[in-house]
């Protein structure tokens, strides 16, 4: 008696089932040779290229800062710079009395001069940078400026009115230090302004995320 090994052209055994022959004589390769005995595919060749997203999300790149935003930030640093120079000049030409800690009142004066001409510096690098809150910051700092230079304007000539009706005098304030807060509130306020004009809106709006 013949075996199915002894005709190749009626199939083959491969230990797992009969494979029929193909049109050709030749046997088909059994299905179990690309799957697993599990059902599970087969695990892919090393050089497999799995599928992959479109793209790698990421945010948003700002383009180049509009003009009305570089405006603002040459506007903002001259205010800070500005103030600078009216706080020295304050500084330098007020009399200081003759107490202890005179001198030490005035170095201080000096100190935080410097530090908020930098924080000006610093609200104006990240505005151009398209920053919202440095937008913000500058925004509450430009009307608590205004509240103050304004204030002061207005209530210096009754506070030395009520000090001569009283028989003392008050340390008069350079006219140039006094003219030169006027300008910091003015050059300040208008930075700001420009923010938040139109063009320069959208340029501090919150980043998306791109796919």
């Amino acid at each position: 008696m013949s075996t199915p090994q002894d005709n190749p052209g009626t199939g083959q055994n491969d230990g797992r089932g009969w494979n029929p022959p193909g049109a050709d004589g030749s046997s088909q390769p059994s299905p179990y040779s690309q799957q697993s005995p599990y059902g599970y595919q087969a695990a892919q060749p090393s050089g497999y290229a799995y599928p992959t997203s479109a793209g790698a999300a990421g945010p948003v790149e700002k383009g180049p800062a509009p003009k009305e935003v570089m405006r603002a930030y040459y506007l903002i640093l001259a205010a800070g710079v500005l103030y600078l120079l009216s706080s020295l000049i304050s500084a330098l030409t007020t009399e200081v009395p003759d107490v202890a800690g005179g001198s030490f009142g005035l170095g201080l004066t000096v100190v935080f001069a410097v530090l908020f001409a930098a924080v000006y510096v610093v609200l104006a690098i990240f505005i151009r940078k398209g920053q919202n809150w440095a937008r913000i910051t500058a925004t509450v700092l430009a009307a608590l400026n205004v509240v103050i230079t304004l204030g002061t304007l207005l209530l210096l000539p009754l506070a030395s009115q009520a000090a001569a009706a009283g028989g003392q005098t008050m340390p008069e304030t350079p006219a140039l230090s006094m003219a030169l807060s006027v300008l910091v509130m003015l050059v300040g306020a208008a930075g700001v302004v420009m923010t938040y004009l139109k063009p320069a809106r959208p340029y501090f709006a919150p980043q998306r995320l791109g796919y």
